[in-house]
């Protein structure tokens, strides 16, 4: 039985995830950082349903609806016709900054609750726009209501909700979360570096992380309260890595559209050692956004699939631990790894 998707928000990181569905289908394995997890292959995930709020993407079938603007992520290879048509999502009061002026088209959330039912989803995958966080929620109450696990990859911190923690796991479901973690993007490399320092004797005092991207997850991150929220989530993340108060920023510094979904950062560290000797690092990393999602993605939904067949359920430690920048209970990247391969990679 394949694992059944449903996608809330039809972005660039839903478009290159559909794409990997369809790459890996087979025996293709190039760039695949995990074939097995919890004894499932990508092959075993399959998407069923999907909501966007954006009228140029509602009522289109999916292959075409991630490849229509404001996306801006690579098209990797052609995707053919499916069943799956982009039905309207949830917006509260907080609508994305990039789709101001554009139409919208809103269902409630029991709607949404119902379309998840019909198409038998098993779990819900929040992908919609930093900042709009109590579409979120209703998301995940909606997933609840629908008998759905869901995976919070948005900044918004779902799983700080105790009430709705506790729903799910009264209702005997995942709640798994918050803030995706890219296999190898800005907070991951950064909380690396700042580990490595630690761990060779380095005293670390300050650090900082600037990105610069394009396609609208950027874009809507430079508004200023959004800025602000995402960067508190990834400074915490990063400053959790070195056991005693140092210096630390985090965060996305500006928009350009030309890059599309890829991203540049900038770190820089200060440190000392021997006879209070200076130690300065200065490095710059270019990445895909959605590509650098897909891998964590993959092995994020397989896992925890994996628990609500086993009864694993409520906010599942390890999971969140190594998937995502806000977890209920932070680990050390390095031991949130090595637990959650102890129990998934095979």
């Amino acid at each position: 039985m394949p694992i059944k998707v449903a996608l809330a928000g039809v972005g660039n990181c839903a478009s290159v995830f559909v794409q990997g569905l369809k790459f890996y289908s087979g025996d293709e394995r190039r760039g695949l950082w995990h074939p097995n997890v919890a004894g499932l292959k990508p092959k075993d995930m399959q998407v069923v349903a999907a909501f966007d709020i954006d009228s140029r993407k509602v009522g289109l079938e999916l292959p075409k609806a991630i490849f229509t603007p404001p996306n801006v992520a690579r098209r990797y290879l052609a995707i053919p016709k499916g069943k799956v048509t982009v039905q309207p999502g949830i917006s509260r009061s907080d609508v994305p900054p990039h789709l101001s002026g554009v139409r919208l088209e809103r269902s409630s959330s029991e709607d949404v609750s119902k379309r998840l039912e019909e198409s038998e989803a098993d779990i819900l995958v929040n992908m919609i726009s930093s900042g709009s966080d109590s579409s979120s929620e209703e998301y995940a109450r909606a997933a609840l209501r629908a008998g759905c696990g869901f995976i919070n990859c948005t900044p918004s911190l779902v799983l700080k909700n105790n009430k709705l923690a506790a729903d799910f796991q009264k209702g005997k479901l995942p709640l798994v979360g918050d803030d995706l973690m890219s296999q190898f993007g800005g907070t991951v490399f950064h909380k690396g570096l700042l580990g490595l320092m630690v761990k060779r004797g380095i005293k670390v005092a300050k650090s900082y992380q600037l990105d610069v991207g394009g396609g609208s997850e950027t874009l809507n991150t430079i508004d200023e309260g959004i800025k602000m929220a995402k960067r508190e989530v990834k400074t915490t993340s990063v400053a959790s890595e070195v056991p005693y108060k140092f210096e630390t920023i985090a965060g996305t510094t500006d928009f350009v559209d030309y890059m599309g979904n890829d991203r540049t950062s900038y770190f820089w560290f200060e440190g000392s050692t021997f006879m209070d000797s200076g130690i300065s690092v200065d490095v710059y990393l270019r990445s895909s956004d959605g590509a650098n999602a897909g891998n964590v993605l993959f092995d994020v939904i397989r896992a925890t699939y994996r628990c609500m067949k086993i009864g694993r359920l409520g906010t599942v430690g390890e999971i969140c631990a190594y998937g995502f920048k806000s977890p209920p209970k932070p680990m050390h990247f390095d031991e949130a790894y090595t637990k959650f391969a102890a129990l998934y990679v095979k």
